[in-house]
């Protein structure tokens, strides 16, 4: 069963994108799921400000920058190629929280080629791990109360079914 996707965003190849063969290169996958990552967290942002959350601390600001202890670093990335992309094609990325622990949390991501992300041919899936972090101290910081619930409401998913520290 194809784990379900709340959170997805179409994007255009361009021709810095391909190598010599004519397909996507390799590491332009990562800058895929990048898009679909920053797509997610606009997603939480929007919610919690529409909740009126109290991580929010500028409300006229919709970014998840914006909210209180929501910086992290990418401690892992990972990614399973399943079928080659090509200059004409119309591709779909995904991401979905899968994980979360005290000082990191997972994503999950697809990419897809066709007319819709859910009819989409798979071209990659793959993951990656974020680490709750301060830039001030320069240290890996506790997750924020807010993060779990908010990613729990967004998922449509019991905030049990992401804790490892609770596994």
């Amino acid at each position: 069963m194809r784990p379900e996707y709340h959170v997805w965003t179409k994007l255009e190849v361009r021709f810095r994108d391909l190598d010599p063969l004519g397909h996507v290169n390799n590491s332009v996958y990562v800058s895929y799921f990048e898009v679909a990552r920053v797509a997610y967290m606009r997603a939480l942002a929007q919610r919690i400000r529409r909740d009126d959350h109290p991580a929010a601390l500028n409300p006229s600001v919709l970014e998840f920058w914006s909210l209180s202890g929501a910086e992290w670093v990418i401690a892992r990335a990972i990614v399973d190629y399943r079928s080659p992309i090509y200059i004409d094609d119309t591709v779909h990325s995904a991401a979905r929280v899968t994980a979360v622990s005290r000082h990191s949390f997972t994503f999950g991501y697809e990419v897809r080629t066709g007319d819709s992300f859910e009819e989409g041919r798979l071209a990659a899936e793959g993951s990656s791990v974020q680490v709750f972090y301060d830039p001030k101290t320069k240290q890996v910081r506790l997750r924020p109360d807010w993060f779990l619930p908010a990613v729990s409401m967004l998922e449509g998913r019991p905030e049990n079914t992401f804790d490892l520290d609770s596994a």
